[in-house]
């Protein structure tokens, strides 16, 4: 059954800032476990073409890794949400658990830091291929690119007379503080605890998630 969402209500901002946050936190997570960025990947690309050239190939199969299952995790989402239609569906609240359980798995499991990297960066490529709307927004919580750009530009608008895009750009510059924010807690947890709290901080969101659908 699917659920009549309300786009502007405050509880569905807080779950995406939620998954912002956490994105943020997974992503220094992965700096620090495996010397590699992987909710966002425009420097990744970049650091292969050069590690190519140079001859580290090592890095190159690490970063390369880490795109190609991000491409995945999106390419996964697709397959769910291809109808590209926002409602508080259970698949959302699902791709939540499953997130958490993989955390879990790769904490408690022994793998091999290939292999857990791919693990981390397919989740995020997950989260990241949710269809999630803010107003007439789609919404991406892995990465703020985008959201440096979009924020100045509805800045650049409100200044120009265009008072609705305020909101628009405290949205985005909220987002932006969020992940930082993310980024930073993951800096001062001891590594050994870092996996562990990233699927507890995924399984709090799917839970919130089903509490925040079950009110519609």
């Amino acid at each position: 059954m699917e659920v009549p969402v309300q786009i502007r209500s405050f509880a569905l901002k807080i779950w995406i800032i939620l998954l912002t946050f956490i994105a943020g936190f997974v992503n220094a997570s992965a700096v620090r476990l495996f010397a590699s960025p992987i909710s966002h990947h425009t420097g990744n690309v970049t650091g292969i073409a050069v590690s190519v050239t140079d001859g580290a190939f090592g890095f190159t199969v690490k970063t390369a890794t880490s795109v190609v299952a991000f491409f995945l995790g999106a390419f996964i989402s697709g397959l769910m949400f291809y109808q590209r239609k926002f409602t508080l569906k259970k698949r959302y609240g699902i791709f939540l658990m499953f997130f958490s359980s993989g955390f879990f798995a790769v904490s408690v499991f022994t793998f091999s830091k290939i292999t857990s990297l791919f693990i981390l960066a397919l989740i995020l490529g997950m989260q990241n291929g949710m269809f999630i709307f803010y107003g007439d927004v789609l919404v991406r919580t892995t990465h703020i690119t985008g959201y440096l750009t979009d924020a100045a530009f509805a800045l650049a608008m409100t200044l120009r007379g265009d008072k609705s895009k305020l909101k628009l750009a405290a949205f985005y510059l909220i987002n932006i503080f969020c992940f930082l924010s993310g980024g930073i807690f993951s800096g001062v947890i001891k590594e050994s605890f870092l996996l562990q709290i990233c699927g507890i901080m995924y399984l709090f969101a799917g839970v919130y998630y089903f509490i925040l659908r079950k009110k519609g």
